[in-house]
């Protein structure tokens, strides 16, 4: 049990490091595509509208699938998203980041609405509460990782032009600056695709003992 409850310990800290390594992409992409506020704010809508639509589907996904199935189609559907960085930064349009943080938030949130009750599920039920607030506690570790990802791997290689600057460049030379941007901002992502891939074929071929009172043992 002590590996399964890890594994799904591990979920807490992921979706934690994606959020905070979202935040700092509002003014990110403000700046490499010279928009306003509002439209670079369109990250955060589309982060956190992502869990505002799937809160209701994903404890549908739970109720069929049971806290597992839940957890994996979350992970696969979040890296889905990281790896949809990749055509985007080829692409070089806002809309498909936007895309992009969609998919990888609804896989988030659909992960964190199974996660939250597997945890409980992983044993006795006297300290199912002690387990969910010990998983809890990985939770900002994974945030503050992410501030630190952003700060270390994307924020230094934004190009400090103004948009004023940009206006003045050839495209040539914008669409070399905003590639060399992008592509900055892609490689956290994929990794984080990659990472949600690792822990998904981990819980997959993990086997949960048959005491454990998953939704799925249920039926």
């Amino acid at each position: 049990m002590r590996l399964p409850f890890l594994l799904i310990v591990a979920c807490f800290a992921a979706w934690g490091l994606a959020g905070n390594l979202t935040d700092p992409l509002v003014s990110v992409f403000g700046s490499v595509f010279s928009m306003s506020a509002f439209q670079s704010s369109l990250v955060q809508f589309a982060y956190y509208g992502a869990y505002f639509a799937l809160a209701i589907p994903a404890a549908w996904i739970n109720s069929q699938l049971g806290y597992k199935g839940g957890v994996l189609i979350g992970l696969l559907l979040a890296a889905t998203g990281g790896f949809l960085f990749f055509p985007a930064s080829i692409v070089m349009t806002y809309s498909m980041f936007l895309v992009a943080l969609f998919t990888l938030a609804a896989g988030l949130s659909i992960l964190e609405t199974s996660a939250n009750p597997y945890v409980m599920a992983m044993g006795p039920r006297h300290n199912a509460t002690r387990r969910l607030n010990f998983a809890q506690a990985f939770n900002p570790i994974g945030s503050n990782l992410g501030v630190l990802l952003a700060a270390i791997f994307i924020l230094p290689h934004v190009n400090p032009a103004t948009a004023v600057d940009r206006a003045a460049l050839s495209q040539q030379e914008l669409e070399s600056i905003q590639s060399a941007e992008l592509q900055a901002v892609m490689g956290p992502y994929i990794t984080l695709a990659l990472l949600y891939i690792v822990i998904a074929i981990a819980i997959a071929m993990v086997r949960v003992p048959a005491h454990t009172a998953l939704m799925s043992d249920r039926k």
